[in-house]
């Protein structure tokens, strides 16, 4: 079984052959003089051999001059590893990766990485955008330390944290009548040529889902319907912060009587603790959520 050897040993016989002298090195790690011989004499006896010459106390053995660039390459790794660690719980450094619904990344997701990064200056983010049942999975797979999501379908063996509430409402073409409204009624759908969407299947369950079952057309990029809403095939239903910000054209109406809502917030795995850097930001998008919370961004402007 190999001996374990104090990191603080090493230290100490290096200092006695930097100083070539044990007082000096004695004053360097705080001890005294007999305590120095002591621990070079523990220390030789752990390697089994002695590491200076008996009468020159301070002159290294052969086996001495064959331990120092060990010992230094050793005390030298060890204080990296151990500024590492530090780095690492001081939510310095290290990798942060998060997988986001794109409506959150686009509004709320560039302000908060600036601000993080900001305060942390050794760390990377990788940002992956998805829809939300991918998130899920790859929160339970470990590919990312959270997600942000819609409440929708929670996989069980997860946890949402609510951070904020985002109203449905129709998304149309500037140039349409019901962009000049302040706010519509569900029933105005029965009339429209809607266009379905994945954001459709969060209001699965309620009495409004009924309103969607006339989409004639279906699309699942966000690019591909923000083209088809500009060249006005028709119309569709979002969340606020879904409507894509470069959409400039495009207005959002809210609809009411009832009014609907998704809640976006952090999923991550239950029972299980953040890294660091996840715990970090986790605290950041909770201070942030209760601030902004409320605010729905606007993405698209009326005319």
């Amino acid at each position: 079984m190999l001996a374990e050897i104090p990191i603080a040993q090493l230290r100490v016989f290096l200092h006695v052959l930097d100083a070539k002298s044990y007082r000096v090195a004695a004053d360097k790690v705080l001890r005294s003089q007999p305590a120095v011989s002591k621990i070079i004499q523990l220390l030789e006896e752990k390697l089994g051999a002695p590491l200076f010459e008996a009468d020159r106390r301070t002159t290294p053995t052969p086996f001495g001059k064959v331990c120092e660039p060990l010992a230094r390459e050793l005390v030298k790794h060890h204080d990296r590893i151990v500024e590492t660690l530090l780095s690492q719980s001081r939510q310095h450094a290290g990798t942060l990766t998060l997988a986001s619904i794109g409506s959150f990344a686009t509004n709320w997701v560039p302000a908060l990485i600036k601000d993080f990064i900001g305060r942390h200056p050794g760390a990377a983010v990788r940002l992956i955008d998805d829809n939300s049942e991918n998130i899920h999975r790859m929160v339970l797979s470990g590919e990312v330390d959270f997600g942000l999501s819609s409440e929708i379908s929670i996989t069980p063996g997860l946890d949402f944290i609510p951070l904020m509430t985002d109203a449905f409402g129709l998304v149309c073409h500037a140039s349409h009548p019901l962009a000049r409204r302040s706010r519509l009624d569900w029933s105005v759908l029965a009339d429209l040529p809607l266009i379905g969407t994945t954001a459709h299947r969060e209001l699965n369950g309620t009495p409004e889902a009924k309103w969607l079952d006339s989409c004639w057309f279906h699309v699942s990029n966000m690019m591909t319907l923000s083209a088809m809403l500009s060249s006005q095939v028709g119309v569709t239903i979002l969340p606020r912060l879904a409507v894509p910000a470069f959409a400039k054209d495009l207005c959002f109406v809210p609809l009411v009587r009832p009014g609907r809502h998704r809640r976006i917030g952090i999923v991550k795995v239950k029972s299980q603790s953040l890294p660091p850097l996840a715990q970090a930001m986790e605290q950041e998008l909770t201070a942030y959520a209760a601030l902004h919370g409320n605010v729905r961004p606007k993405a698209a402007r009326r005319r």
